[in-house]
């Protein structure tokens, strides 16, 4: 059923806004914006809580790319001051969307996990390499235990 809305000329521009919340940053957002002024009006949206969502988003797209952000490439994605980085942060973990800690002497973010907003073939690849090296890295703790075992005689 999403996929008509592309289809049907009346209802492209919200297929288009519904994939930028899908899978686009804050960016693409301001161009879809820009190029469809009446859009969010139209379907009774919000200008500046999309925005804010979006905001969000773009963080989440940012942490999958990244386990260490910097604060001042958080504040450049999200076209934020620096000072306001933590706050946006903040609004991440509470919104249960990111899961990170904030080394404030250094300012970047530790990103422990976050949601994933589009599941795909890529997704899957990483995830098998993922699996791949935890697999590999728990036979290496296994044979280390064999070796040790064995040379204690237990």
């Amino acid at each position: 059923p999403v996929l008509a809305l592309e289809k049907d000329p009346e209802t492209k521009s919200l297929f288009a806004l519904l994939s930028i919340f899908q899978q686009g940053k804050l960016e693409d957002f301001q161009s879809f914006q820009e190029n469809n002024p009446d859009a969010l009006d139209k379907y009774s949206i919000s200008s500046t809580s999309a925005k804010r969502h979006m905001r969000l988003l773009s963080l989440c797209s940012l942490a999958t790319e990244h386990e260490e952000i910097p604060y001042d490439a958080i504040a450049k994605t999200l076209q934020v001051n620096e000072d306001d980085v933590e706050s946006w942060v903040i609004d991440a973990v509470s919104s249960g969307l990111l899961s990170a800690k904030m080394d404030q002497l250094e300012k970047v973010v530790l990103v422990e996990r976050c949601v994933v907003r589009k599941f795909g073939i890529e997704q899957w690849k990483i995830l098998q390499k993922r699996v791949d090296l935890w697999k590999k890295n728990v036979r290496n703790v296994l044979e280390g235990l064999k070796q040790s075992q064995a040379g204690v005689g237990i």
